[in-house]
């Protein structure tokens, strides 16, 4: 399992980190993280320089955070970039298939809540059900058996934060209550198996967890304000 911190700053863009998340391997997740988390930086660097103007630079209390931005310029505007390229894939095709492995998440959540521990693969299974569905509710991406499986078998390591996110419904932002019910979920997804089993429905090995840290830390203006820096 890997971890993934999140402060406050961060807390405020988590749709970015949603859809991070919808790369297609564990590498490529964890880079377009670090990715989301340059941005944040890029941005939280423009309201800096937008509210306290250009001087801010020169004031010998911002020495550290002037060398720090100098330094890290160039990786933020590869991030900024590649991150560019990872939203053009979002949109055309992995924000469907995403959305499709998070519904069998939820099916699966409710069918712990409910103490069913239905089975995903099987032939009535909960793959099974939605395939169903989505043919009869013309759902994108859920109409075809093997769509559904490939879609929960590359996104079900990480489907917990969106589900904690609907959990939460649609807010301007959100507390950090919403990543500790992302743990929760994260947690029945691999502490529990389908009835007659013995493998839990997600490994812990294929899943990102994710916990706020609101710790203030790294170079600041005037020693003061939220985190500037990457922490994964």
């Amino acid at each position: 399992m890997h971890c993934v911190s999140i402060n406050e700053l961060e807390l405020l863009h988590i749709e970015l980190f949603r859809m991070a998340l919808s790369a297609e391997t564990l590498k490529d997740r964890l880079e377009a993280i670090e990715n989301v988390k340059h941005g944040v930086n890029a941005a939280r660097l423009q309201v800096i320089s937008e509210t306290e103007g250009p001087d801010w630079i020169k004031d010998p209390a911002n020495e550290e955070l002037v060398a720090w931005v100098a330094g890290t310029a160039p990786a933020r505007d590869a991030a900024i970039y590649e991150f560019s390229r990872l939203t053009r894939r979002y949109e055309e095709t992995h924000e469907r298939r995403l959305n499709v492995a998070e519904h069998v998440g939820k099916l699966i959540e409710l069918s712990i809540a409910e103490g069913k521990f239905e089975g995903v693969q099987t032939r009535t299974g909960l793959l099974h059900q939605l395939t169903n569905d989505g043919r009869k509710y013309s759902i994108p991406g859920a109409r075809d058996m093997d769509t559904v499986r490939s879609s929960w078998g590359v996104y079900r390591g990480i489907v917990h934060l969106g589900i904690a996110m609907d959990h939460f419904g649609e807010l301007p932002s959100y507390p950090p209550e919403m990543l500790f019910q992302a743990e929760l979920i994260r947690l029945k997804l691999s502490q529990n198996c389908a009835r007659s089993t013995t493998t839990p429905y997600v490994s812990p090995e294929e899943q990102i967890s994710f916990v706020f840290k609101s710790e203030i830390w790294g170079p600041r203006l005037k020693d003061r304000g939220v985190n500037i820096d990457v922490e994964t």
